[in-house]
């Protein structure tokens, strides 16, 4: 080999050492952006939105001094899929963004989300400290994301109501058979004006009907609308609709203790729970929540919200964006103190049953019946997963539309294979 050749080989070599020194350089700057909104991800008051993120900033920053964490506040959620969207469309998607349920399908499909397997497997990450639903939430075939926060859906009981009727207040591993009963014994007119002034439920759907038998209906290109569950489900649904006489009972009627249940979230509960919150909201009569009644077959009934984060897959700080989004998603303390500054769940079993969450849910409680902590923790444990395909949200509007629809109308036996066939068709 020629000298000249040696020469250059040598520059090369020390050229490549120096770049990978340089991009190495635990004292070089790395500025990592964050996407996030203001307000809370579940629509209920929250006033310190940022404040567990700048924790959680302060903390990183502490222990990686070259890092710096940018973001910008006060994009409100209803703008923020918008804003986000023009990120990327500009170039500028953020090292790390919360992501929307509703757009999380098409986030993931269209590669904007980094896959995170690799990641994990090479940190060796024991996935198994999340709520198992709370994790699939961010995976579509492989990790796109990581819960950061959960909200599962609960029932509602008007304590004082059912007391009044002489009616045994339903434990945590009740029935829908059990729930329809107990709508019927209280839906009456008890000031004998002829005219029903008591009611069984509020806000209790078609979705909620269909999670009590656990059941998805959707898939990428077909939807099972004529399950013989599924029947079943809409059939107690229209049962229990009747029972009112075609009076749309309101939130008003529930608020003054008319209503025996309504379907909350977990934020709202501990949002309307403790003072001074409740002072506008269900001040009138007793209540407390359980897990969403089942079947007897079945105890995965609950649905779950769930709060994700996940990385550009275009970011050029993939190492230091990963050690953040651990920070934020695995952190026992971060999350801990998400719970206790928020409203919602977290997604880590250990912050759910540890003793300073079981303080909180004590303090929120307001009857020995309230949600418990090992209540709660089974309810988590047994939340039902929805499906990952790109379509998924508007084939759920489309659904929803047509089946209310036909429930309104009354013809929901006979339209079910019809919205079906309209469903698959939109599908293909």
């Amino acid at each position: 080999m020629s000298k000249t050749k040696k020469l250059i080989i040598t520059l090369v070599s020390i050229s490549l050492v120096l770049i990978y020194c340089l991009i190495n350089d635990p004292s070089r700057e790395i500025t990592l952006t964050l996407g996030l909104y203001a307000g809370s991800s579940w629509d209920v008051p929250n006033g310190e939105s940022y404040q567990v993120i700048d924790q959680a900033i302060q903390k990183f920053e502490k222990k990686y001094p070259n890092v710096k964490i940018e973001y910008k506040s006060g994009i409100m959620k209803d703008d923020y899929s918008s804003w986000l969207a023009n990120e990327i469309t500009k170039g500028t998607t953020p090292d790390l963004f919360m992501v929307l349920s509703s757009d999380f399908n098409t986030l993931s499909s269209i590669g904007i989300l980094k896959d995170l397997n690799r990641l994990i497997k090479e940190d060796q990450i024991d996935t198994s400290m999340f709520y198992q639903s709370a994790l699939l939430a961010g995976n579509n075939s492989s990790q796109y994301a990581l819960p950061y926060e959960i909200n599962p859906t609960i029932m509602c009981i008007n304590h004082d109501l059912l007391t009044k009727e002489n009616i045994e207040i339903p434990s945590s591993d009740w029935t829908i058979d059990d729930f329809y009963k107990i709508c019927t014994q209280v839906t009456k007119d008890t000031n004998h004006d002829k005219s029903i002034d008591q009611y069984g439920c509020y806000g209790f759907d078609w979705k909620d009907a269909i999670d009590c038998y656990g059941l998805n209906i959707f898939e990428e290109d077909s939807c099972h609308l004529d399950k013989k569950e599924v029947k079943e489900a809409l059939s107690y649904l229209t049962k229990i609709n009747e029972l009112s006489k075609g009076y749309q009972i309101s939130s008003e009627d529930f608020d003054q203790g008319k209503v025996a249940f309504c379907p909350l979230t977990f934020a709202q509960y501990r949002t309307y729970q403790p003072y001074p919150y409740r002072i506008s909201k269900y001040t009138s009569f007793r209540w407390s929540c359980i897990p969403m009644p089942g079947t007897k077959t079945n105890t995965v009934t609950t649905h779950l919200d769930t709060s994700l984060i996940g990385m550009s897959s275009q970011t050029k700080h993939s190492q230091m964006a990963w050690e953040f989004l651990k920070m934020l998603t695995m952190d026992e303390d971060i999350q801990q103190s998400l719970l206790n500054n928020s409203k919602g769940a977290s997604p880590l079993k250990k912050v759910m049953l540890s003793k300073k969450t079981k303080e909180i849910l004590d303090t929120d409680t307001m009857s020995n019946a309230s949600l418990n902590q090992d209540v709660l923790n089974n309810l988590l444990e047994n939340t039902i997963v929805e499906p990952k395909f790109k379509e998924y949200e508007s084939i759920l509007e489309k659904a929803d539309y047509l089946i209310n629809q036909a429930l309104d109308q009354g013809t929901i036996d006979n339209d079910l294979n019809k919205i079906q066939k309209k469903l698959e068709n939109e599908m293909k």
